[in-house]
């Protein structure tokens, strides 16, 4: 999952596509008007807001599973995605300053990735 997600860094994608592009593969959709898309996601919708990953995650949830995701898959993730990394924002998960988006930003999207396949039962 790593080498996948540095992979894509590298190709100058941000958290909300890169968590899109791996869950599409694991979906097998093909769909880069939508990764490109979720660009719009990324550094908290470009305001510091609600966490690209976090969102993207849930758009990614409802894309695998509305139904699940109505009742309740979506928001069990959004509550273990706050108890994992203390907050939802990005203002307030990268406070620690600018080094703390390359160090925390690969971690929550291979976390969240982990807890996704766990949800949609992945293999």
């Amino acid at each position: 999952m790593k080498e996948k997600i540095f992979t894509l860094k590298m190709q100058n994608y941000c958290c909300s596509q890169i968590v899109m592009a791996i869950g599409l593969e694991k979906l097998g959709i093909e769909n880069p008007q939508l990764v490109e898309a979720m660009a719009g996601l990324c550094d908290g919708a470009k305001c510091g807001k609600m966490c690209g990953t976090a969102s993207a995650a849930v758009c990614l949830l409802y894309l695998a599973d509305a139904k699940a995701a109505q009742n309740g898959l979506a928001q069990e993730y959004l509550e273990w995605f706050e108890d994992s990394f203390g907050a939802m924002d990005c203002e307030e998960l990268l406070s620690k300053g600018p080094m703390a988006k390359l160090e925390k930003c690969p971690m929550m999207v291979e976390a969240t990735m982990v807890k996704l396949e766990e949800l949609l039962e992945w293999d």
